[in-house]
């Protein structure tokens, strides 16, 4: 069954790990005191659908909200929304997916300069339908279906049908991890409308309708589609034989693994909101309430 939880432009940013204040500490030592915010300090934030329980965490652990008030509180507009809204300065910080290339051309070319930091790990995931008997796919070969060169499930063990690959539509925060990760933009097969579900649940419909898509492929983002948007009628199948899992995307052993990012207005205060939120995200504190709302953290957080 479905269920819903209540839940520079280079991203190569050396993360300031830094800790809160009673006895944390960041890898230089130094101490850093828990964000004393109130909602009209609260940085404005957007992000993507599978950073709301993210948003909503940080709400309840630094504004003391309960789940319900946090809900209310936090408003996402999607991933390419949001990069619009940071740039026209309608928030202060998103967390997103990686920016794809048009986002990336749009950061370059707006008045201000933008950092790109990766607050917790994630990864890109593949399903199929429950009742496909296929289990694992190697990396060559989704590269293969997705290019058009594997279009029957018998070349991968399945069974002598025809392969449905769904896409997402260009700019939303998988697909920019499809040609991040997986295959290019100018390599990629070209996907009927039809094939292209606006939103990350109807991907998941798509593949999990018994009747039209048992042999259908499709894809999303680890969190999103082991918990925050799942149905009984699919399933996540292995990449190179690794299972996506919490510890498989931690260690990396799993291929495809990326993460979601902070982005924000470059050379900002150190004491300025929006650097205290993401210093405290990146403690062991707010790596701690992270894991605790589903996402896998950057490092071990030890208790």
């Amino acid at each position: 069954m479905k269920r819903f939880f209540a839940l520079t432009v280079g991203i190569a940013l050396i993360f300031a790990l830094c800790a809160c204040s009673q006895a944390e500490k960041g890898p230089d030592a130094s101490p850093v005191a828990k964000p004393d915010f109130t909602a009209e300090t609260f940085p404005k934030v957007d992000g993507s659908t599978a950073t709301i329980p993210l948003s909503e965490g940080m709400v309840k652990a630094l504004l003391s909200y309960a789940a319900d008030e946090a809900q209310d509180f936090v408003h996402h507009n999607t991933t390419h929304n949001a990069y619009v809204n940071l740039i026209d300065g309608l928030c202060d910080v998103i967390f997103v997916t990686p920016p794809s290339a048009e986002e990336e051309k749009m950061l370059e070319t707006a008045e201000k300069d933008y950092e790109v930091q990766m607050v917790v790990k994630d990864a890109f995931v593949f399903l199929v339908n429950s009742q496909n008997p296929v289990e694992n796919i190697s990396v060559e070969d989704l590269q293969k279906i997705y290019k058009g060169e594997i279009t029957n499930w018998s070349q991968l063990g399945g069974s002598d049908e025809e392969i449905i690959p769904f896409q997402r539509p260009d700019n939303s925060g998988s697909q920019t991890l499809m040609y991040k990760l997986l295959v290019p933009q100018n390599e990629i097969a070209e996907a009927p409308s039809e094939l292209r579900p606006a939103g990350m649940g109807d991907l998941v419909d798509a593949v999990s309708d018994y009747d039209e898509g048992i042999n259908s492929i499709g894809y999303s983002v680890y969190y999103y589609a082991s918990g925050m948007y799942t149905d009984q009628n699919s399933k996540l199948i292995s990449v190179g034989g690794v299972c996506p899992t919490p510890e498989t995307i931690a260690d990396g052993s799993y291929p495809l693994t990326d993460g979601y990012y902070a982005v924000y207005e470059k050379d900002l205060p150190e004491d300025s909101a929006v650097m205290k939120l993401l210093a405290w995200l990146t403690s062991d504190e707010g790596q701690k309430m992270a894991a605790d709302e589903g996402y896998v953290p950057l490092r071990a957080i030890t208790e």
